[in-house]
């Protein structure tokens, strides 16, 4: 027979159950049993692993995206590390300018610096290009219409949303960056102890050296070429024009002794002062001159005011430095 009767007796009120089923089905039932279990088994275990897995994933996720922030904030740091360092290099640079002093090299070695960077950091200090662009606030407290970009524009965060790689080459990126920070401090502090060593003796210089903004303002037009408001072509303009009030009081950088208080061509009333050690400072297109000639000054005393005396489109000043009888771009010349 191909078929089996399986009799059912729930109990004694019940009314008996018969049913037939395929032999093949019982002989071989119990085995299709036992490998649906083995599966159903096997496919609960695999379900498990892949849901703990799936948590691993998850919060190896959120680790993940820890460790980027930490890391973005390092890199913003480390960017803000390296326009200080700029601006440090930039203010030994006009010390080292003012003084008349030659630019340092590294005098040893640096410990520990490692292949990548000790090419690059025993150099002596980067130094930016001071820029002589308009719209440049003469005191740091003067609002500048259309200033420059300050230095927080040039820390930018390393990208997100890269993938679980960020461990290996973000984190060897930012200690390459601390390697690189330590090598140019290391550097930068051998140069400044050459400049403190150098600046022994130099204080009668230093003090007849021009180092602060002669007025207050903003700086409408730069050391070098220009086009010029007059006749529209372009010209070497050999000082700084500093845009102000009329009576706004303008003050010596440095002290000196005056050579010339009067009217001078195109530039108005004007007032020279010679400084010393070659070096003279200019200022024309003012309005009242407070100083004679043969008077000596200091620092910070009012000399004059600005107006627009002269050919003049409006109140400023136009302050020049001359070094040797040649003229210099003033803004190697101040400080603040």
């Amino acid at each position: 027979m191909s078929r089996v009767t399986v009799i059912v007796i729930p109990d004694e009120a019940s009314p008996v159950r018969r049913y037939r089923v395929c032999r093949r089905l019982v002989e071989h039932g119990p085995w299709a049993a036992v490998v649906i279990a083995i599966l159903v088994v096997a496919g609960s275990v695999d379900y498990l692993r892949l849901r703990l897995e799936a948590v691993e994933v998850g919060r190896l996720r959120r680790q993940t995206a820890r460790y980027r922030s930490e890391l973005d904030t390092l890199a913003g740091r480390l960017a803000s590390l390296e326009v200080e360092f700029d601006r440090l290099s930039e203010f030994e640079r006009k010390v080292r300018v003012i003084a008349d002093l030659p630019r340092a090299m590294a005098k040893a070695e640096v410990p520990d610096a490692g292949a990548a960077g000790a090419s690059r950091g025993l150099e002596e200090p980067r130094s930016s290009e001071p820029s002589s662009g308009q719209g440049v606030s003469s005191r740091p407290d003067v609002a500048a219409p259309g200033g420059r970009g300050g230095p927080e524009s040039r820390a930018e965060p390393s990208p997100r949303g890269a993938s679980l790689e960020l461990p290996g080459e973000v984190l060897a990126g930012a200690r390459q960056g601390v390697r690189r920070l330590g090598i140019r401090a290391a550097a930068q502090a051998l140069s400044l102890e050459d400049l403190i060593e150098r600046l022994e003796g130099k204080r009668h210089r230093l003090a007849s050296t021009p180092s602060i903004w002669p007025a207050e303002g903003w700086v409408t037009s730069g050391y070098g070429d220009r086009i010029s408001p007059f006749t529209g072509r372009r010209v070497f303009h050999a000082g700084l024009d500093i845009a102000s009030d009329f009576g706004t009081p303008i003050v010596a950088p440095a002290r000196g002794r005056v050579v010339f208080a009067g009217r001078k061509g195109l530039l108005g009333r004007t007032l020279v002062i010679d400084h010393g050690f070659g070096l003279r400072t200019s200022y024309g297109h003012a309005g009242e001159i407070y100083v004679e000639k043969g008077e000596r000054v200091e620092r910070g005393e009012r000399i004059a005011s600005v107006g627009s005396s002269g050919r003049s489109t409006g109140p400023h000043l136009h302050y020049a430095v001359e070094v040797g009888g040649k003229s210099v771009d003033p803004q190697d010349y101040i400080f603040e």
